[in-house]
């Protein structure tokens, strides 16, 4: 692991495998400018060890779990830290390259700024735009309705491709174009505004079946966090959570629970995702759904989105545990407010 006192020469590195989301694209186009490089592969948390990703010492790994032969590793979430401390790793050895940053993004642009690397002007604007998407931090529902070009650019990852190779070719193109030019001008590109125009016919059809499938649990009696449950279904749900807000604007929270598939076939594993309104200012907020997920230990997050997955044996087992946590997290939910009331308007314990 390459650490701060050991940064690497240009053509060190000659491979980057980097998250499939936008930030996980940005983040890629970031150190493919510094490093020189143009060979990219994706993966998402669960996969980052698959062997044929091919991850050695000439690879740089971003926005993903710590990867023990990469050469580099950039990061932004703390669950991830942690799993590496737990592991052996050394916090200290990363404290350049790992941050608690809004995105994986802004790690990388603060880090390479650092080491004296001129990025072009326009990526400052791109790191801002991808610290608002990845974080989910708008000011309002009207904030996040509004069309910037990074969140349409973000959206377009979002639409269902006709295979996994389709899409990594597509993020490819647009790690090539964000680090040539601006978001706006990217967003001209023919290819994203198809993919685009796709992702908003898929919004209507999601809105549909958010309307059909949105409920609170019982125990919800201020109906403050939206239930999307699709585990009933036999088919893949292409469900955008957030549109629930639009709703249910009173809301404070959306949380999926669905089944995961392989290769199309449905299976018993879980897997949970969770937004904050944009609604709920995250700065003078006490509610973290990344820590929900950290605590439960079965992802990670940010203060105003978070993930987690679960391996269920059987039809019984996932319906036992999708209950359980279901209710463990609205649990945690109710807990976090409660102690925030306790600390008081100072941040600080009441004495005793």
């Amino acid at each position: 692991m390459t650490g701060p006192d050991k940064t690497p020469s240009a053509g060190e590195f000659v491979k980057i495998v980097t998250h499939d989301d936008f930030d996980g694209v940005v983040s890629a186009a970031l150190c493919s400018l510094a490093n020189r490089i143009d060979n990219f592969m994706f993966s998402g948390p669960v996969s980052i060890l698959d062997p044929g990703l091919e991850v050695g010492a000439d690879t740089i790994v971003c926005d993903l779990p710590h990867h023990p032969a990469a050469g580099l590793w950039f990061d932004h979430h703390s669950g991830n830290l942690e799993d590496y401390r737990l592991k052996g790793g050394d916090p200290e050895a990363v404290r350049d390259t790992f941050g608690e940053e809004k995105s994986c993004a802004r790690v990388i642009y603060r880090y390479y700024l650092e080491q004296g690397f001129a990025f072009p002007t326009f990526m400052g604007t791109t790191v801002e735009e991808t610290d608002t998407v990845d974080s989910f931090d708008y000011k309002d529902l009207e904030d996040w309705q509004r069309e910037t070009p990074g969140k349409l650019i973000s959206d377009s990852l979002r639409i269902t491709f006709r295979s996994r190779g389709e899409r990594n070719r597509y993020m490819r193109h647009l790690i090539r174009r964000i680090r040539e030019a601006p978001l706006e001008e990217v967003l001209s590109d023919p290819e994203v505004e198809e993919k685009s125009r796709l992702y908003r016919e898929m919004e209507e059809k999601s809105r549909s079946l958010i309307e059909r499938m949105a409920a609170f649990l019982p125990e919800d009696a201020e109906q403050e966090v939206i239930l999307l449950d699709t585990t009933g279904l036999k088919h893949a749900p292409y469900i955008i959570k957030s549109l629930a807000f639009l709703s249910y604007p009173k809301a404070v929270a959306v949380l999926e629970v669905k089944c995961m598939f392989r290769q199309k076939r449905k299976t018993n594993d879980l897997a949970f995702s969770m937004s904050l309104s944009p609604s709920l200012e995250l700065g003078s907020s006490e509610k973290d759904v990344g820590e929900i997920m950290r605590s439960l230990n079965m992802g990670d997050g940010h203060r105003g989105a978070g993930a987690g997955r679960i391996q269920c044996k059987s039809k019984a087992e996932m319906m036992k545990q999708k209950e359980q946590i279901l209710q463990k997290i609205l649990g945690m939910w109710g807990n976090q407010r409660a102690k925030s009331l306790e600390a008081g308007p100072s941040g600080e314990g009441r004495s005793e």
